[in-house]
């Protein structure tokens, strides 16, 4: 740490010339207020008497006047060859005197009184983005495993990127991304999830939100319905409306989305949200016939399907279905991935692909107005760490890792017969437990929040269509006994409720 203490520009006083007060004594009045409330902290050295009085238009000895006066009371203390420092006491040993009461009313603290479609959304989420510091508790939804991730090769990667920035653009670049990053995500997703795009359709964002929220604005007006799986990813329902979007929950179970119901009851909505290939949260995968018959539905009626196929990557047995984008014939699926589940959600990269170049440069031109362009290094360090294949090499041991960290999970949970039920999911880093049908999934949620233990309830993620009460566990990040503790304490908490 340095041992230097930092010098601050003293923005000058409001000095009444004609004021019976002294000069010196307004100084001193300004300075020791700006101590007193906050504005110079401990140890700020200030600018040096010369400097204050020219820039301050008043005699040196004025300002010599009002520091001796403070370093007598003891506000400031001063050293040769070191400057005027401000003392480093506590606020409450400094020497209290009488404040005199204003002249004029004190204003108004303001507050935003705004109803936007932006605020509303913000408001009405009922659960999702949290814009406090995570703190990380089992069994946290969809954190990876971050003591497992290749730290050392990441590092490597980011020395390679800085020692040759000297040769990148590091001005304005494509807003789209950068072309190596966009053009290994093109290469992975054909390959891995049987998408059908080059690099031209890519288009890098900060995230699935970023993603969602530029997508609804470019399809939805103010006032348009979209269909929205119901339970379902309730920050998805954030960005829609947001940009002035009705949701239409349709529901979605083991048997998948119920097209069915959505064209009888919600006819002229155009626009659809979806996790075809593990449906949040529940868990399920979208059966090929109901994938058929949505792409029908999309290319007959000119509606968009936005597919997030978060967690594809992490499934643990057989081969996951093509994704909606590689099978739709008409162009009308917008594919949105996110590298928060598989590598860190402080990497805020994600990456939209849109179904021609020419929709691509219109979302391009979106995402520019909202923030020009993504961090330029983060890109390069990600391009490298797919091209040498770490990526791939990470998915696989992440696959392995949670699906052992599943099996940890549901044997602690046979511990605790008849107070709830689960099964294993194929996919994801997450399992629902089902609770007996009296009970309140929001109240032992916050029984075990208060017991430091995280288990979000399914009735935050419904909209209409209520489901049983259950708890999301998650548990790709947590160690077997942490799971296990969790567990003794969420069977605690079942029996407390049941009486």
């Amino acid at each position: 740490m340095s041992k230097s203490t930092p010098q601050i520009d003293l923005p000058g006083p409001q000095l009444n010339r004609n004021s019976p007060t002294p000069l010196h004594q307004q100084v001193y009045l300004f300075i020791r207020e700006a101590i007193s409330d906050g504005r110079l902290k401990a140890n700020y050295r200030l600018p040096a008497t010369r400097v204050l009085a020219v820039d301050w238009g008043i005699s040196r000895n004025v300002v010599l006047l009002a520091f001796e006066q403070l370093i007598l009371e003891g506000y400031l203390c001063s050293k040769t060859g070191a400057g005027t420092h401000v003392a480093a006491c506590r606020s409450d040993e400094l020497p209290v005197r009488p404040t005199t009461k204003p002249s004029r009313p004190q204003p108004k603290q303001a507050t935003l009184t705004t109803h936007s479609l932006l605020r509303q959304a913000a408001d009405n989420l009922i659960s999702g983005c949290s814009v406090d510091r995570e703190i990380i508790r089992p069994f946290q939804l969809s954190v990876p495993s971050f003591r497992d991730f290749p730290f050392s090769i990441w590092s490597n990667l980011a020395t390679q990127v800085y020692r040759g920035l000297h040769i990148q653009h590091l001005g304005y670049d494509d807003a789209a991304g950068y072309r190596p990053l966009r053009e290994a995500i093109a290469e992975h997703v054909q390959i891995n999830r049987a998408v059908r795009c080059t690099a031209d359709q890519v288009v890098i964002v900060q995230g699935t939100q970023q993603a969602l929220y530029l997508a609804g604005s470019l399809l939805l007006q103010p006032g348009d319905a979209f269909w929205m799986e119901d339970p379902g990813y309730q920050g998805a329902v954030a960005c829609l409306r947001a940009v002035g979007g009705i949701p239409c929950p349709v529901p979605s179970g083991p048997g998948g989305f119920d097209l069915d119901y959505a064209r009888e009851h919600h006819p002229h909505a155009r626009v659809v949200y979806l996790t075809p290939s593990h449906q949040y949260p529940l868990g399920g995968t979208m059966p090929y016939p109901i994938r058929k018959r949505l792409l029908d539905w999309a290319a007959q009626h000119e509606g968009w399907i936005i597919e997030d196929d978060y967690d594809s990557e992490l499934r643990y047995s057989g081969r996951p279905l093509p994704s909606l984008q590689g099978l739709d014939q008409a162009g009308r699926v917008i594919y949105v991935g996110t590298f928060s589940k598989t590598l860190f959600p402080a990497l805020r990269i994600g990456y939209v692909i849109l179904p021609d170049a020419s929709t691509a440069r219109l979302f391009t031109r979106a995402k520019a107005l909202l923030d020009r362009q993504s961090p330029a290094v983060e890109q390069m360090i990600l391009a490298k760490f797919i091209q040498e294949g770490h990526f791939l090499r990470h998915i696989r041991r992440m696959r392995q890792l949670y699906k052992t960290r599943q099996t940890w999970l549901l044997e602690a949970l046979r511990t605790v017969p008849g107070l709830c039920h689960t099964s294993a999911p194929d996919a994801g880093m997450h399992l629902i437990a089902w609770l007996p049908d009296h009970l309140d999934d929001r109240t032992v949620s916050t029984e075990l929040a208060a017991r430091g233990v995280t288990a979000p309830p399914l009735s935050t993620y419904t909209l209409v269509h209520r489901q049983p009460p259950a708890l999301l566990l998650g548990y790709s990040a947590f160690t077997q006994e942490q799971l296990e503790t969790s567990v003794a304490t969420l069977a605690s908490v079942l029996q407390q409720a049941a009486g």
